[in-house]
């Protein structure tokens, strides 16, 4: 299997935004995961907002990673600030405001954790969905990590099933991927 892991600092420029962009979709492209259109386009976006975000909350140099680990692709963005990243609501003509959300939106899950120099925000998609007890795929009958009913975040899906994907709980194998993923710093 081919190394499925890279990361690269770049400065906190829009070019710099762009080229990561491409350099991490490049990657995943020559680790042969069977991805998509649609995946590419989401994986992009996310890097790019992940960036964008540091690039104007934190400025400086920051890391880009990138890994495949059990069908999840996990992307992860140091920078030097401290601040974690709080979503907020946008009125209809601000320009700012919506990238957690939309990086939640495109993503199974997505966090954000202090590091010894700054802090770490990460988002994970799902490579390919893996059937669950019902052969459905991820809860409330996802299977991409994007929600099939019209934008509801939580609630009742698929036959009454709740849903609440503000609240997500990391079993002990979660935990350990995790860990792989991003080892402390």
């Amino acid at each position: 299997m081919p190394h499925t892991r890279v990361g690269f600092t770049v400065e906190a420029t829009a070019a710099a935004v762009r080229s990561a962009r491409h350099r991490v979709s490049a990657a995943v492209r020559s680790w042969g995961v069977p991805c998509d259109d649609d995946l590419f386009l989401r994986l992009e976006l996310v890097v790019s907002e992940l960036l964008t975000n540091g690039l104007l909350h934190a400025g400086g140099p920051m890391t880009v990673e990138v890994a495949l680990e059990q069908g999840l692709l996990v992307v992860g963005v140091l920078d030097g600030s401290p601040v974690l990243p709080q979503p907020r609501e946008a009125e209809a003509g601000d320009e700012r405001g919506r990238g957690l959300a939309l990086v939640e939106a495109l993503c199974l899950f997505r966090g954000a954790e202090p590091t010894a120099s700054g802090k770490r925000c990460w988002a994970v998609l799902p490579v390919v969905a893996a059937p669950g007890p019902t052969g459905g795929g991820l809860p409330g009958g996802a299977h991409d990590g994007c929600p099939r009913d019209g934008g509801a975040r939580d609630g009742a899906r698929d036959g009454g099933v709740p849903v609440d994907s503000a609240r997500w709980s990391v079993t002990p194998a979660g935990t350990r991927l995790l860990s792989v993923l991003f080892p402390a710093l």
